[in-house]
């Protein structure tokens, strides 16, 4: 008889989320030259990282999440929404957003979201 191997995943550490949501978040934040350009970006970071690991990024969704952040900015949104699907996601492996995406499938990880603050230094602008 076969034994049935295990699918279940290990739950990612803190430091691992960290240390990935620090390489997503790279091509946002390392351009910012003070700490309230900083700040607005981990903001911004935080919101298509919840887009991401939700599964919920869709080009409509980020389009309009950017929206309502930069009004009629369109230069921005559309400036923004590129960095996001063409520098910040490609960070990441597929293997490490679909593992992100197992981890918050978890009730429990999800709603440590809503408290969770990223490890991004804005002290050092």
């Amino acid at each position: 008889m076969k034994q049935k191997r295990s699918k279940r995943t290990r739950e990612l550490t803190n430091n691992e989320l960290n240390r990935l949501f620090e390489r997503f978040s790279r091509p946002m934040v390392r351009p910012c030259i003070n700490s309230r350009q900083k700040r607005s970006a981990v903001g911004i970071a935080k919101i298509l990282w919840l887009r991401l690991v939700t599964g919920t990024d869709t080009e409509e969704n980020i389009y309009e999440d950017l929206r309502l952040i930069f009004k009629d900015n369109h230069d921005s949104n559309v400036a923004v929404g590129s960095m996001y699907f063409f520098k910040m996601k490609s960070e990441l492996t597929k293997a490490q957003i679909s593992n992100l995406k197992k981890h918050y499938s978890d009730e429990r990880n999800f709603n440590r979201l809503e408290h969770w603050e990223p490890p991004v230094s804005i002290e050092s602008c």
